[in-house]
């Protein structure tokens, strides 16, 4: 297997429980890929995802080992999940419980309870329908996708309808329009051109799940998966970096690892999938993007980062934070069609000691601050912007959220460059691949090569897409198509 990130690890789990022998292979000092940890002076910060959703994909992970998820992390849920400060300066604080969420709707947009049953009952249509039914399916042949049936479903559920469309129809006011459309950031995208089927995000955060914060942080989660499988014998390589996958007569057949060729049953990327191909495959296994060349492959957008850690606490902060521009779609437009640095960006704020004390020092705070910002295929030239770009982003801190530059002990800064430097990541796209309809179920960069036996791929750049829950679940497929195809009477 090539690569530590999450993908790797929950595949790495259920492979080896199935019975394989997994050698997992990471350039990294650390396991984890985007979700690593950053600890200075007593400052936590998790690097990369900060929202837990969907839980049972992780339950079900441990549940296929014979464990329960709970002996090995502690779940803490989020009652007030998170506030969002429009542009005018009114803010809202979506809740756990109902009817205080709706006290907070009502007070935003007076009237709106039944709209927003309306809103909520075709997102669980979408949620359940559009999970289990091309989230959670591995669409092997072109036939499999285009049925009938799942072209009455897309229609029943109107998944592929412009999502801020959609949303608008339930929402009269902009305020509540944006507060159910941002989640499409979650994934990189813009509400103003993603699928009605993200509708989803909402929904398992208010519905379905909810939110959740593992205990010592994000990266308690890799920690934990990361023991369970050294527990059942996956053998895991830090700092060694893969060189090359192996591949002749058209199959994967090893890789090539500090100058030695190791001959491997089949292979298992978690790289980033473009990087992989470009640079570990060489093109050997283009035949996979015969539906759209990979050179014509879109991006999501990439973040900028700031990890703050502050002398005092700052108040008036929850866990998590959305502070959206005045300028919330032309915000969009500068990072997915104009390419560049928003004049006046929406940023979003985690402040995890709200939940885990025991991630700032007494009477300090870790803020972790996360600005979407155009991929490198953009016009921003990072040597020359990022300093203004910053002082722009701290002069918003400071107005919006009343930190000072003063209080900072310590900064840490991550830009697009620094995601493709770290992670391989194609242009910088910190999510990866975007998820436009022609990069969605079967039109997404397959599991199963379909031009090299025996190399396979899991990550945010393969199908179902990215996103933490999306990632473990393509894990559960592509393990089940391996076993499958290289394990005598393998069943999915």
């Amino acid at each position: 297997m090539v690569g530590a990130g999450l993908g790797g690890l929950f595949s790495a789990v259920r492979l080896q429980r199935m019975g394989f022998e997994v050698h997992l292979f990471e350039k990294n000092p650390a396991p984890g890929g985007r979700m690593g940890r950053l600890e200075s002076g007593g400052f936590v910060f998790d690097t990369g995802p900060t929202l837990l959703l969907m839980t049972d994909v992780y339950r079900e992970l441990f549940g296929f080992t014979g464990r329960r998820l709970e002996d090995h992390l502690e779940l803490v849920p989020l009652d007030g999940d998170y506030r969002i400060h429009f542009g005018d300066g009114e803010s809202l604080t979506m809740r756990r419980s109902l009817p205080e969420l709706l006290r907070e709707l009502e007070r935003i947009e007076p009237g709106v309870t039944p709209r927003f049953y309306r809103f909520l009952e075709s997102a669980a249509l979408k949620y359940r329908l559009g999970r289990s039914e091309f989230v959670e399916r591995n669409f092997e042949r072109a036939r499999d996708f285009f049925t009938p049936r799942n072209l009455r479903l897309l229609l029943r559920t109107g998944a592929l309808a412009n999502y801020y469309r959609v949303v608008s129809r339930h929402f009269r006011t902009e305020r509540l329009r944006q507060a159910f459309s941002l989640q499409t950031m979650y994934l990189g995208l813009s509400p103003f051109e993603a699928p009605a089927v993200y509708a989803l995000l909402p929904y398992t955060e208010l519905a379905e799940d909810g939110l959740w914060f593992p205990r010592g942080g994000m990266y308690s989660l890799v920690e934990a998966v990361v023991g369970l499988a050294r527990e059942l014998g996956v053998r895991i390589h830090l700092r060694t970096p893969v060189e090359r996958i192996l591949v002749a007569k058209g199959r994967a057949e090893g890789l090539r690892v500090g100058g030695e060729d190791l001959p491997f049953n089949a292979v298992l990327v978690n790289a980033d999938l473009p990087y992989a191909h470009r640079e570990l495959l060489g093109g050997a296994a283009d035949g996979d993007f015969r539906l759209r060349p990979r050179d014509r492959l879109r991006y999501t957008a990439s973040a900028y980062m700031l990890y703050l850690g502050l002398g005092t606490r700052a108040e008036g902060l929850l866990h998590h934070n959305f502070f959206l521009s005045a300028r919330y779609r032309e915000n969009f437009e500068d990072i997915f069609h104009r390419r560049v640095l928003p004049d006046d960006p929406s940023f979003y704020v985690a402040a995890p000691s709200r939940t885990d004390p025991g991630m700032a020092p007494e009477g300090g705070d870790s803020l972790l601050v996360l600005v979407p910002v155009p991929h490198l295929g953009g016009r921003v030239d990072w040597r020359r912007e990022e300093a203004g770009f910053r002082e722009r982003v701290y002069g918003l801190l400071e107005k919006r959220c009343g930190i000072g530059r003063g209080s900072v002990l310590y900064e840490r800064v991550r830009t697009p460059e620094d995601w493709r430097a770290e992670y391989n990541l194609e242009q910088g796209a910190a999510f990866g691949l975007g998820h436009g309809i022609l990069q969605v179920g079967y039109f997404r960069p397959p599991l199963a090569s379909r031009s090299v036996r025996g190399l396979y791929f899991v990550g945010a750049s393969t199908h179902p897409g990215t996103g933490v829950p999306l990632v473990g679940i393509g894990a559960r497929l592509v393990a089940g198509r391996m076993r499958r195809d290289l394990m005598p009477g393998g069943r999915a």
